[in-house]
C-alpha cells in the first residue's frame, strides 16, 4: 500500500487543501492532481458515484499525485469496505454525532487490532496478493488509511469533549451546512450562532490536540487557519464557476472595447 501523503501533511501540522467531486470523472481527478491539490473527496453520500465507478477516479487520484479519500453514504462497515478494498486512501464518514459512532468507524476502517475490517488479501490496495505478506499489508493499511469524521449536527458539537478521546481518527471535519440546517438555519452558513458553535467546535478540537477541518465559505478560510484548522475542501462546481465567471468578464469586456 502506497504511504498517504495526505497523512503525512496532517501529522507535520500543514494545511492541506482538496476538492469534491460528485461525478465519476477520472480526467477532472487527474486535472485537480496535476494543478496542485492534495486532496479530493469522491463523494458517494450527493452525487453518481458509486463503489464500482470510484476505482478509476482512485487511480486517476493515485497517478496525479492527490490523496483519494471517500466520503460514503453511510457510517456501516459494508458501505466503508468496498470503497476501501478499491484503493481509497481514506474515509470521510457523514453525520458522526456520538463517540460510539465515531468508534464504528474506526472499527469499520482498520484492520485487527485496531478494528475489525473484513482482510481480503488479493484486494488492490494488498497489490492483489502478488508480492509481500499479509500481515505486513494489514500493518501498512491499520497506518496509512485515513479516518476523518464529518460533524454536521448540534449534537455533535455537544458531544465533542467525549468524541475527541476516540483513538484512531485523524480528522474531526465541523460541516457547516448541516449544521446550519440542524440550527434552524438552513444555509446561513455565516449566521453568527452557526459560526460561534463552529468556533466552539473547532477549540475543543484544537484543544485536545487533535486535527480540525472545516467546510466554510472562502473568505472565512482564513479565519480558521488561524485558529489552527488544517483540512479543508472546496468542490469542483465552485471553482468551475469562478473561473468561468473571472474569464467570462475579461473576455467580454475585451470584445466590448474592441466594439463586438
Amino acid at each position: 500500500m502506497r504511504d498517504n501523503t495526505l497523512k503525512q501533511k496532517l501529522e507535520a501540522g500543514k494545511a492541506v487543501f482538496g476538492v469534491m467531486i460528485t461525478f465519476p470523472s477520472a480526467p477532472v481527478v487527474e486535472m485537480l492532481g496535476a494543478l496542485g491539490f492534495d486532496w479530493v473527496l469522491i463523494d458517494n453520500e450527493h452525487g453518481s458515484i458509486t463503489v464500482d465507478n470510484s476505482e478509476d477516479l482512485v487511480r486517476a487520484a493515485e497517478l496525479s499525485g492527490i490523496a483519494p479519500i471517500v466520503r460514503p453514504v453511510g457510517n456501516q462497515p459494508e458501505i466503508i469496505a468496498p470503497f476501501l478494498d478499491r484503493g481509497a486512501w481514506g474515509v470521510q464518514v457523514p453525520h458522526v454525532n456520538t463517540a460510539a459512532e465515531a468508534r464504528a468507524a474506526v472499527d469499520a476502517v482498520k484492520y485487527y487490532p485496531e478494528g475489525h475490517r473484513g482482510i481480503f488479501s488479493r484486494s488492490r490496495p494488498a497489490g492483489y496478493g502478488f508480492s509481500g505478506a499479509t500481515a505486513d499489508y494489514v500493518k501498512d493499511a491499520n497506518r496509512n488509511t485515513l479516518v476523518c469524521l464529518m460533524l454536521e449536527e448540534v449534537e455533535a458539537i455537544n458531544n465533542l469533549e467525549e468524541l475527541v478521546t476516540v483513538p484512531g481518527v485523524d480528522v474531526f471535519f465541523i460541516g457547516s451546512g448541516d449544521l446550519s440546517q440542524s440550527m434552524g438555519y438552513p444555509g446561513q452558513q455565516t449566521h453568527p450562532e452557526v459560526q460561534e458553535q463552529m468556533e466552539r467546535g473547532v477549540k475543543i478540537i484544537t484543544d485536545a490536540g487533535r486535527i480540525a477541518g472545516v467546510s466554510c465559505p472562502d473568505n472565512l478560510v482564513p479565519k480558521y487557519l488561524d485558529r489552527g484548522v488544517q483540512y479543508f475542501h472546496g468542490n469542483v462546481g465552485n471553482l468551475l464557476q469562478t473561473a468561468s465567471v473571472d474569464y467570462l468578464q475579461a473576455m467580454r469586456s475585451a470584445a466590448a472595447s474592441a466594439g463586438l
